[in-house]
């Protein structure tokens, strides 16, 4: 099937890695150019020479998203690289992990946590709007999180910034829809990447147990008893991203193997 990706310019942040890196493998496959950035300059440089295996032009851009000066850098390379951007994927990571009380979080921790991956969000979108506007096409695609709609008490801070996000998808879906630029999120429950590998050690410290009983209770909880992959994430992303969803703004797709759907 073709999905009229080929040539299409896709900026992917955090893509050195897990999900990011997934998405920006599946795009290559697609024919997309490509702008991937990350923070970590070695593990960034590794991802892009993998990605030249698709025969499709690859630009790395050491930047953090959640830094206003950074992101004007991305936007402004992808630019003057590849001259244009039709599809944005915003996937950065949230606030870390926060089993203390709410009572014990700060305000200096929250407005950190609101800078952080809700702005970063925000500002890469209006970064890249005014061009998709003015070419009549674009695609916008928030990898959030299912503790936005499944709050959960070890991810208070990231619940609270996912819900924002999940609300700024569809209210400005709603503003852009008559300039075909289409915006949409995705809820990844739990996926086997490094950082729930890092959460893993850090429950299992926290439980005095160890990591395979931590995930082995997890995976009680998911209805198809499993941990999902990147990959099945990333196909969705590339579904959302092409002409096959050209009639799809506004919503948030939950990808977690039906934990969501048999939350009460």
């Amino acid at each position: 099937m073709d999905l009229g990706l080929t040539g299409k310019v896709a900026l992917v942040t955090g893509a050195s890695a897990g999900i990011g890196f997934a998405v920006a493998e599946r795009l290559a496959e697609e024919g997309c150019r490509l702008i991937i950035c990350g923070r970590n300059g070695e593990q960034l440089e590794k991802a892009s020479q993998s990605l030249l295996n698709f025969n499709v032009e690859v630009i790395p851009v050491i930047a953090d998203v959640q830094n206003e000066s950074d992101s004007q850098k991305l936007v402004e390379i992808s630019l003057s690289k590849l001259g244009r951007i039709d599809i944005l994927i915003n996937n950065s990571e949230g606030a870390s992990f926060s089993g203390e009380s709410i009572e014990d979080i700060s305000d200096a921790e929250w407005r950190g946590v609101f800078e952080g991956k809700l702005m970063g969000y925000i500002r890469m979108t209006n970064l890249v709007l005014p061009r998709m506007k003015n070419q009549q096409w674009g695609r916008i695609i928030n990898i959030i999180g299912t503790s936005g709609k499944e709050p959960s008490p070890r991810l208070v801070k990231s619940g609270v910034v996912n819900a924002a996000l999940m609300n700024f998808t569809k209210s400005v879906a709603r503003q852009t829809a008559s300039s075909n630029v289409l915006i949409n999120s995705i809820n990844p429950g739990i996926i086997d990447t490094p950082r729930h590998r890092e959460y893993l050690k850090i429950y299992a410290q926290k439980e005095g147990t160890t990591q395979d009983f931590i995930r082995e209770g997890i995976i009680k909880t998911i209805p198809m008893n499993r941990i999902g992959s990147s990959e099945e994430l990333a196909n969705l992303v590339v579904f959302l991203a092409s002409e096959c969803a050209s009639y799809i703004t506004g919503i948030t797709i939950p990808v977690d193997g039906g934990l969501s759907s048999s939350a009460f």
